[in-house]
């Protein structure tokens, strides 16, 4: 058993060798430097040295002595050569890049994912020093343009306390997976990892711990509960590299359907390697897109395969059709696999130069990629749903990768998807012509002028119900810039006019327009962080108006109810919102009471967002754009004082005449609804003389609000479930708010806010998926604690440090 193990590790260490000169060969001869620099950095902790941070970091690496190309790494990054010492306690047992990391997968825009594994006995305050070293010295790589991830991994995290919250488990983060995968994260560190310095990683089937080799656990038999975490996992991933994400989450896929008896990538590569193949042919991420293919042939489904094939030569990086491209290890294997694959030249050479794609041809790759990865989380998840959620997933954790998922793969109409550029630099177009389709009636976003002969053969890059979304998207993703023209096909120059003045307005408000969003974020209701106002953006009654815009101002007088005949010339309002989880939205309002509607449906958003809110108005009519703009403006900055102003207990009235009726416009803790003041003479006669009242609030009578405590009405959020729970002694107090604001009150016994919310999780995960109407909109969970003295609703499983963490 000794000599097998024995055997074993030197195979390990052969396929190592092999590995780690695929990867210098790929890098740069700077890279190389740099990634060789890795382990001494580590094992050195020098004040002279990048990274040090005092003198308590542990340092000190099992068996690591520099050989001489890390030595010469030293003296190009100008570093002084380190004396060789004996360490008698190494702090770290190994160093391991893993990934893509000298695969079919690595590419020159490729990072670099470090395990660095400590020693067990470090304390909490070692760790979190070896923490800040880590971030110190990928500040420092990322100056020479090598991007170093660096994870601390205790050698029992995948072993210890697998089913429970421990010491060991990291916080989610934007790249760290927290709870939401566990064995299947163990198995792609097996399968791709390369030992740097340090122990030999003991990743053989029947691998035992000892003082040699280093052992994290088994992947021989991968619970199915933590298939629906990774899904979601790399649904998250893909919201940055959807094509990446893909890859992982059909390898997933692929794996459940061998379930019990999956044949994972990693024992592929271990029997491969034993048989003695160290050709291209195994290769991690090779096998992995191998595994995928025969899946999918299986299924028969060859449109998958095919997009699939695309974001395997994507991620590959090498450009078959140019000259210069350097014949690496792969690229052999690579020309083998197209001519496989019967591509045309024409198409290989659109994905050669993919980093000079449109805005159409990434939004048709985009919207590929997003359909299979939906498609394959929906069958992930009917595979999970006989499971119960795996205990090591948080559900904390949980609910904040479904509202982050919720904000890209919303189904709302009215959200506003920001296009993935992928690799394309610019996407800018020097002119976009928009076109209204009467059989579909929406408009259509063409990148051309707007000649009949130009859009044969041309593709929408674009298509919505609304124009001022269009316009919207376009601005905000970048294909118009404050270069580009707009025109409207079959309409006047002065309509396109107005919109290129539109578009270039909403360039500036979007350039400075990036948010900033925590884990604090998700967990709490959405507020508005940003408003856009286009007024009469699509009808105009300032055209056909024949007044003089001198006596409006000089008369003072009121633009929704001008002139002899009181005509509202706000005809209709687009509103462009950003809100607090980085989503954005278009809503439209027209006709007579489009300006009233609008306040109603904006102000309870308003009230959250605590008055600050960043507000812009951007007139699109063709006479008193000054006088809208200022009017409007001033209205909706009233509205955002006003209900800040209001309590519980009292409601706030504003008068506005529209078209010559007086509407009251009342505020309170709720929002603000508006009524007809004409039938309420005595209310209308104070309004008259003080412009603004203040009124006792209303009897609530049997309206369930008045049944619950004020805090809840505060985080009232339409588009999202609430659960807010208190424990009592003997029993839990449950309000539940749904989606559009409707109230339940229960109280329960024999259960504790764990177990409930775990319970609500699970229904909503599995039973819910295909009823709801939103993809994973799973409830936020409060509890309702008392905090000074004062009742408080915080986010269930968050931690104070987690509050600014990004996310």
């Amino acid at each position: 058993m000794v000599n097998e193990q024995g055997h074993f590790a030197e195979t390990a260490q052969r396929l190592n060798r092999i590995r780690l000169a695929r990867a210098l060969a790929i890098l740069s001869p700077l890279k190389r430097d740099l990634l060789r620099l890795i382990p001494l950095l580590f094992h050195y902790h020098r004040l002279d040295y990048p990274g040090y941070n005092g003198p308590l970091t542990p340092s000190g690496i099992f068996n690591y002595e520099p050989d001489e190309n890390e030595l010469a790494a030293c003296h190009t990054l100008g570093l002084v050569k380190p004396s060789f010492h004996i360490v008698n306690h190494p702090a770290i047992e190994g160093i391991y890049s893993m990934g893509s990391m000298a695969s079919f997968g690595q590419n020159p825009k490729s990072d670099v994912d470090v395990w660095l594994v400590h020693d067990r006995l470090l304390s909490p305050n070692e760790c979190q020093l070896l923490e800040e070293k880590a971030d110190l010295l990928s500040a420092w790589f990322n100056n020479y343009g090598l991007e170093v991830n660096i994870y601390l991994v205790h050698p029992e995290q995948f072993v210890k306390n697998v089913d429970s919250e421990d010491e060991f488990q990291t916080a989610i983060g934007s790249e760290h997976s927290g709870s939401a995968q566990h064995w299947l994260l163990l198995e792609e560190f097996y399968r791709s990892q390369i030992c740097l310095a340090g122990k030999t990683v003991a990743w053989w089937p029947k691998a035992e711990r000892s003082e040699e080799y280093l052992f994290l656990g088994d992947v021989s038999r991968i619970p199915a509960s933590e298939y629906f975490g990774a899904s979601l996992w790399q649904l998250y991933k893909g919201l940055d590299k959807p094509h990446k994400a893909l890859l992982k989450v059909l390898l997933l896929e692929a794996y459940a359907s061998q379930y019990p008896k999956t044949c994972l990538v990693t024992e592929q590569v271990w029997q491969r390697t034993v048989e003695g193949d160290f050709s291209a042919a195994n290769d991690a991420y090779f096998l992995l897109y191998e595994s995928i293919e025969s899946y999918l042939l299986e299924q028969g489904d060859l449109r998958r395969l095919e997009i699939v094939r695309r974001c395997f030569y994507l991620k590959c990086g090498l450009r078959l059709t140019e000259e210069t491209q350097a014949k690496d290890w792969r690229y052999h294997k690579l020309v083998a696999l197209v001519e496989d694959w019967n591509w045309s030249r024409s198409l290989l050479e659109t994905l050669d130069h993919c980093d000079d794609w449109h805005c159409g041809q990434l939004q048709w790759f985009n919207e590929q990629l997003n359909e299979l990865l939906l498609g394959s989380y929906q069958t992930l998840l009917q595979f999970a749903s006989t499971q119960k959620l795996s205990k090591s997933l948080k559900l904390s954790e949980l609910g904040l990768l479904t509202r982050k998922l919720h904000t890209y793969f919303s189904s709302d109409v009215q959200q506003i998807i920001s296009l993935n550029k992928l690799w394309s630099d610019s996407v800018c177009e020097t002119d976009l012509t928009i076109i209204f389709s009467q059989n579909d009636e929406e408009y259509c976003l063409y990148r051309c002028k707007p000649e009949p002969r130009n859009f044969i053969g041309e593709r929408a890059v674009y298509r919505s119900k609304s124009k001022a979304k269009l316009v919207a998207w376009a601005s905000l993703n970048g294909v118009s810039s404050d270069i580009t023209s707009w025109y409207e096909f079959s309409k006047s120059k002065r309509k396109s006019a107005s919109l290129t003045t539109a578009s270039k307005r909403l360039v500036t408000f979007f350039e400075g327009a990036k948010l900033k969003v925590t884990k604090m974020d998700f967990c709490q209701p959405w507020r508005y962080k940003k408003l856009v106002f286009l007024l009469n953006f699509n009808h105009d009654p300032t055209e056909k108006w024949q007044g003089q815009e001198i006596m409006v101002d000089y008369m003072n007088a009121n633009i929704f109810s001008l002139g002899r005949e009181k005509q509202n010339m706000l005809e209709s309002i687009d509103i462009i919102c950003l809100n607090s989880w980085g989503e954005w939205h278009c809503h439209h309002y027209e006709g007579e009471f489009g300006i009233l509607d609008s306040l109603t449906f904006i102000t309870s958003g308003i009230r959250r967002g605590a008055g600050d809110i960043a507000i812009e108005v951007i007139s699109c009519s063709t006479k008193l754009k000054s006088q809208f703009e200022r009017t409007v403006s001033n209205l909706m900055h009233r509205a955002v004082r006003l209900s800040l102003q209001v309590s519980s207990s009292t409601t706030l009235v504003y008068p506005l005449k529209v078209s010559g009726v007086e509407y009251g416009l009342f505020f309170n803790s709720k929002g603000m609804v508006y009524q007809n003041l004409n039938d309420t003479k005595a209310l209308f006669q104070q309004l008259t003389k003080k412009k603004l009242i203040e009124l006792p609030r209303p009897d609530l009578g049997n309206e369930p609000f008045s049944k619950i405590p004020e805090v809840i009405q505060d985080f009232a959020a339409r588009g999202a479930v609430q659960y807010f729970l208190r424990q009592n002694e003997t029993e839990l107090d449950v309000f539940i708010l749904n989606e559009t604001n409707e109230l339940h009150h229960y109280k329960q016994s024999g259960i504790d806010i764990e177990e409930l919310v775990s319970k609500v999780s699970h229904h909503h995960a599995f039973e819910e998926f295909e009823t709801s109407l939103q993809r994973f909109n799973l409830p936020q969970f409060f509890r309702l604690i008392r905090v000074d003295g004062r009742l408080r609703a915080l986010p269930f499983g968050m931690s104070v440090d987690d509050i600014d963490f990004d996310f």
